[in-house]
């Protein structure tokens, strides 16, 4: 695997999981972020370099916000299909998702600083200083500029967009069975076992 191969997996899976990933309904839990101290200040330094010539501080909202809706498109068009049927039940569910896709892009745009030094952290931590300096000198050229700024945008490419949408479409029975599985068991747990009050409250 080479170089650029190995640094275009580690952006695409951070960006995924920044996109894709939805909260669960659970009490707070204290960050585990590991302490910046154990952090080699040249190999951080490099890296950032890399983020604010990868990503402009003026386009970072415009990168996400896209990569987001990209996805969006995707699961919509799995997750719709059942209700395909039924044009009242699709609207309604449409509408519900605008107000939450609307939401979570504000709160997106809020946390997108402490995002890019977290992945510039996360750089630092896995590539050598030799080879973040490399990467630093392909994010200063026109095709490394390139590179970062349309990364995403094969999220909304017809080939993936076909691809994600079929593993989308196997994937949901078993979303679905998960669901009732876990809901159907933790009824009967906290019917045996009700729920102590948060130690918060």
């Amino acid at each position: 695997m080479t170089l650029f191969k190995a640094f275009s997996m580690v952006g695409s899976l951070m960006l995924s999981a920044i996109v894709v990933c939805a909260p669960a309904r659970a009490e707070p839990v204290a960050s585990t972020a590991p302490s910046s101290d154990q952090l080699d200040p040249a190999k951080v330094a490099v890296a950032r370099q890399i983020i604010e010539t990868g990503y402009p501080l003026e386009k970072r909202e415009a990168i996400f916000s896209n990569a987001i809706d990209a996805m969006v498109v995707q699961m919509r068009s799995t997750m719709m299909s059942s209700l395909k049927n039924d044009p009242g039940a699709e609207k309604l569910v449409n509408g519900k998702l605008e107000s939450f896709i609307s939401e979570s892009k504000r709160i997106l745009n809020g946390h997108i600083p402490s995002l890019m030094d977290a992945m510039a952290e996360a750089y630092s931590r896995e590539f050598s200083l030799a080879e973040l300096s490399e990467l630093n000198t392909f994010a200063n050229t026109p095709t490394g500029q390139h590179f970062f700024l349309r990364n995403s945008a094969v999220l909304s490419d017809p080939s993936f967009r076909a691809a994600n949408e079929a593993y989308m479409r196997d994937l949901m029975p078993t979303i679905d069975k998960m669901r009732e599985t876990i809901v159907r068991d933790l009824t009967d747990y906290f019917a045996k076992h009700p729920p102590k009050a948060s130690s918060g409250s």
